[in-house]
């Protein structure tokens, strides 16, 4: 696979054999891989399985089973245990190994950069970060770091995620990780992987993040992928402006303007709260009018008790509002990101053992 390339993304189906039927230029190789991806992912998203529970759950005999847990177990990617239990038989059951294979993620943003390596397990098993100028020019260096003090614990692939303004370039890239597959990111979709795979899960409808740094950006996982829009512009809400003569939602929100409300003194951080929370409801309201996600996470580089805040103040004039009327007949549950920092370098850590292990619907 050459750096960057995506695997595509199967269509669902009920089972592993309808999935890979009878069909033009399908190998027993790709049937095979597809299967040990879903196996894979079973075990990840349900933990450990019998033989039997994966037979049930591929649409495969046991035997078929057999010879996938077989493939997994030589990749070193599972361990075989018995079932612990009160009867006197106690089946087999099949685990993920930990630190069976591991993801380096990135995420780079303004005058920080954090470094992960992540397992398939989404243990974190090392982490850098660095702050300061040149940080591009510093960023192989600070890989190489990490790596040697992980020896062993080589990365099948490297997730790059970087905030607006902070595109990689391509010849630091080339020196990141020579030899591995790379995937680069928006850091909301890189938010988003996080928050699927080790945080709040998939929710009916689909997830939306929305990250408030310098800028405030929107991401966006609906009917089983990521949407981008035209000319990838899907979730570009900090350009939102109530009217031709008012700042946008970004200058009004982001760090920079919390940081100077602070500065003023309590009363005006409590204007501050106030209005940022009308005009991220706005974009909240309009989000769930169209796409009605399950869940909205509300994260990035404001301290956890600020983002607290706006989502309190979020709710207190939802119901103000709806005493008058009704913007939309539903919103989806606002709350703050599961993991710690938004989980960016995480999710994008976890990205290329999603696209090189897992089913792609994990």
């Amino acid at each position: 696979m050459r750096p960057g390339q995506r695997l595509t993304r199967p269509r669902p189906r009920s089972s592993a054999t309808e999935e890979f039927g009878p069909g033009p230029g399908m190998s027993p190789g790709d049937i095979a891989d597809h299967n040990s991806r879903v196996a894979l992912s079973l075990i990840r998203t349900f933990g450990p399985l019998t033989r039997q529970e994966l037979a049930t759950r591929l649409g495969l005999t046991e035997p078929a089973v057999t010879g996938i847990m077989n493939r997994l177990d030589a990749q070193g990617l599972v361990l075989k245990r018995k079932r612990s239990g009160t009867g006197r038989y106690h089946a087999a059951e099949f685990a993920l190994q930990r630190g069976g294979a591991y993801g380096l993620g990135i995420s780079l943003a303004g005058d920080k950069a954090e470094v992960a390596l992540v397992d398939l397990l989404g243990t974190v098993a090392a982490r850098s970060d660095i702050h300061g100028p040149d940080l591009q020019a510093r960023l192989p260096e600070a890989v190489a770091v990490l790596l040697a003090d992980t020896a062993g614990c080589m990365p099948v692939g490297l997730g790059l995620a970087f905030a607006p303004e902070c595109a990689p370039e391509a010849e630091m890239i080339e020196r990141l990780l020579p030899g591995r597959p790379v995937f680069v990111m928006p850091d909301t979709e890189a938010c988003l992987t996080g928050e699927r795979l080790l945080g709040l899960g998939e929710p009916e409808g689909g997830l939306v993040v929305v990250l408030i740094d310098e800028t405030v950006r929107a991401g966006l996982f609906i009917g089983g992928k990521t949407f981008r829009g035209m000319n990838g512009r899907a979730g570009k809400i900090g350009e939102m402006r109530p009217g031709r003569l008012h700042p946008s939602l970004t200058e009004v929100a982001n760090r920079h303007a919390y940081r100077r409300a602070q500065r003023a003194g309590p009363s005006a951080l409590a204007d501050w709260t106030e209005t940022v929370a009308g005009r991220l409801l706005e974009a909240v309201v309009a989000i769930a009018g169209f796409v009605s996600p399950g869940a909205l996470l509300l994260g990035g580089a404001l301290p956890d008790a600020v983002l607290d805040g706006l989502i309190a103040q979020m709710q207190v004039q939802r119901n103000d509002q709806a005493r008058t009327f009704v913007a939309a007949p539903w919103i989806p549950p606002i709350r703050r990101v599961s993991l710690e920092g938004g989980g960016i370098a995480i999710g994008a850590a976890m990205t290329p053992m999603m696209e090189l292990l897992l089913a792609r619907s994990a």
